[in-house]
């Protein structure tokens, strides 16, 4: 069998090879620098017994065969950090690969720490060093060197041995449960959706004021299906401290841009007539739909003593249940919970809450001590 698979014959081959496997390990390699979504350059997958590549740049090949096998419900497909993978999927099929599991997430729940790396994880468990000087490759040139080829086999070919390694641990320490809820939350559907309406959410704003906030929100939405439309990345298209100083300068013609700071007016000239348009349409919505700043994109907490007490609390639990602190709650939620926003927060759902949510709220509420005995955390419950 050729290792590298670039026509439709070699894929309908193989992929009666592995449509009966229990599993499969999977991985991408793929270029995103100069656009908006990521091109898809190699496909990995490994069985037990095989490891293999398709070329899905190659002019002979079709995918749809294989996107039947990443949606058969019979196999499991093991991903190592696979956001960006199901992103790619998503986006070429209109689909999510299903049932999936990621190894960097059962790494978290089994304690190797904060979204431990591929070659880590390799290292750790199965004592062997991988080279990772190929990882920043163009990996769209032609033909691949046997030295690409060797790194993006590596990639799957032991994640099979560590699929099975953290399997046994997290159901040795009963957290299957655990990893079920976290590969629901990863196969959310609505996680790699795109929505243009909410990209302002994302932005660190330096005002608070309502008319300021529509225009970024109309703005926002505006670059990021401009980006979409010309497929190149959306701080290429605009800047965010240059969205921002064109919300607040409120531009009424071509030459009102030079009083925003880096834009230069005759090379953007054309994106700068379409962005007076949207300016003039939201300058035009009545007050009372003007957005109001979200907890989301609030720059620092607004109760940062009681950030800090989480955050003791957060690494107490995290060392004492041996599971990585940024899965039981990021900084963004321990400054929403800080500011009493506790409603859709994962923290507060499953697992997570049963064995940090509820300390955090009791701590919000004052019904909860923090005392150090002997050098240790202990947390008293307070009527």
């Amino acid at each position: 069998m050729n290792v590298i698979i670039d026509n439709v014959k070699d894929l309908n081959s193989i992929i009666k090879v592995i449509q009966d496997e229990d599993f499969l390990a999977i991985d991408t390699e793929f270029i995103r620098e100069t656009t908006y979504f990521s091109k898809l350059c190699l496909i990995q997958i490994a069985t037990k017994n095989i490891s293999f590549i398709i070329d899905p740049l190659s002019n002979n090949i079709t995918l749809e065969p294989l996107w039947e096998i990443l949606n058969k419900k019979q196999i499991i497909k093991v991903m190592h950090s696979g956001r960006q993978d199901m992103e790619i999927f998503y986006n070429a099929t209109g689909m999510l690969p299903s049932p999936v599991y990621d190894t960097q997430v059962a790494a978290m729940v089994c304690g190797f720490g904060d979204q431990v790396s591929y070659e880590n994880l390799v290292k750790n468990l199965l004592n062997i060093a991988i080279d990772k000087s190929s990882r920043v490759s163009d990996w769209s040139f032609r033909p691949l060197s046997n030295k690409q080829i060797s790194y993006a086999l590596a990639d799957v070919t032991y994640l099979i041995k560590i699929y099975e390694i953290l399997k046994k641990k997290i159901s040795k320490n009963k957290r299957n449960t655990w990893i079920k809820e976290e590969m629901y939350n990863f196969t959310n559907i609505k996680n790699y959706q795109i929505k243009p309406d909410e990209a302002w959410k994302k932005i660190k704003l330096k005002s608070t004021k309502k008319d300021f906030l529509n225009r970024v929100k109309f703005i926002a939405e505006w670059r990021e299906l401009y980006s979409i439309k010309k497929n190149i990345p959306k701080n290429r298209t605009m800047r965010d401290d240059t969205l921002l100083d064109i919300a607040s300068n409120n531009p009424k013609n071509i030459q009102d841009f030079k009083r925003v700071r880096g834009l230069n007016i005759n090379s953007k000239k054309e994106i700068l007539i379409d962005i007076l348009g949207v300016l003039k349409t939201a300058n035009k919505v009545p007050e009372k739909f003007w957005p109001e700043q979200t907890v989301f994109n609030k720059n620092k907490s607004s109760s940062p003593a009681t950030l800090e007490l989480l955050k003791v609390i957060l690494k107490h639990v995290a060392e004492e249940q041996k599971v990585a602190p940024k899965l039981l709650a990021s900084q963004k939620d321990l400054e929403l919970i800080s500011d009493g926003v506790v409603d859709n927060l994962l923290t507060f759902k499953g697992w997570r809450h049963e064995i940090f949510g509820k300390l955090a709220l009791d701590l919000s509420a004052g019904k909860m001590a923090i005392k150090v005995r002997n050098k240790k955390i202990q947390l008293i419950k307070v009527d």
